[in-house]
């Protein structure tokens, strides 16, 4: 009877050598994935800086000019209500006071614009210079699990190779690394399915009966019994 039970252990230690590789292929394939959005997204960041940078400094620019106008606006209504106060024109001053009151709102207006377009500047600046850090941390990340994939059989060399420099290039990497470890994933669960199918045609064999799809462990568990 052991000899009976020695292939369905056979199997069953197969089955469970196979999902514990598969298990190790899924947190390879979320760990590409994860560092292949990152990439994707840093990509799009970078892509779209010179066009953030100008539309920023132009954005800096025309606060600028504001500003500019805006204080002599507001110059010269300071100097109207001086004169107006000088005439001792009760309306012409009440005018006057009403023109100087809009040129200050006005030229604060203006200061805030423009401190709202440095600020964004030096925040666009802040992004960009973060974003080479975390590019500089993806190389590195990515080289490590090209490293890792490199001692994994069933993957292509195109998933194993290094990544190139740069955003761009690590996505590209993890694109290639993704396919190959979804080729690599459908071979073992190919291999895995049909463990389980000889195990089951096994079972039903040794027992004379037709079965419902039995994992490897419950096919052993019943051969076990039927062996008592």
């Amino acid at each position: 009877m052991p000899d009976r039970l020695a292939l369905p252990r056979e199997l069953e230690q197969a089955d469970e050598a196979l999902a514990a590789e598969l298990a190790e292929v899924d947190e390879l394939y979320a760990a590409v994935e994860e560092l292949r959005a990152q990439a994707l997204e840093l990509r799009a960041f970078v892509a779209g800086l010179p066009g953030e940078r100008a539309a920023a400094a132009e954005a800096a620019r025309e606060a600028d000019r504001a500003l500019a106008e805006a204080r002599a606006a507001a110059d010269e209504a300071a100097a109207a209500l001086a004169e107006a106060g000088k005439a001792g024109d009760a309306d012409r001053l009440a005018e006057a006071r009403r023109r100087q009151v809009a040129a200050q709102d006005s030229l604060h207006v203006a200061e805030r614009r423009l401190e709202a377009a440095r600020r964004h500047t030096a925040e666009l600046e802040a992004r960009a210079e973060a974003a080479e850090s975390e590019i500089r941390a993806l190389e590195a990340r990515s080289a490590e699990l090209a490293a890792t994939l490199a001692r994994r059989p069933r993957l292509a060399d195109g998933a194993v190779s290094g990544p190139a420099s740069g955003a761009a290039g690590v996505a590209e990497w993890g694109t290639s690394a993704r396919a190959a470890l979804l080729v690599a994933r459908s071979q073992l669960t190919a291999e895995r399915d049909a463990v389980v199918r000889q195990a089951n045609e096994l079972a039903a064999a040794v027992l004379g009966e037709p079965l419902p799809p039995l994992g490897t462990s419950e096919v052993v568990r019943r051969l076990e019994a039927d062996a008592r």
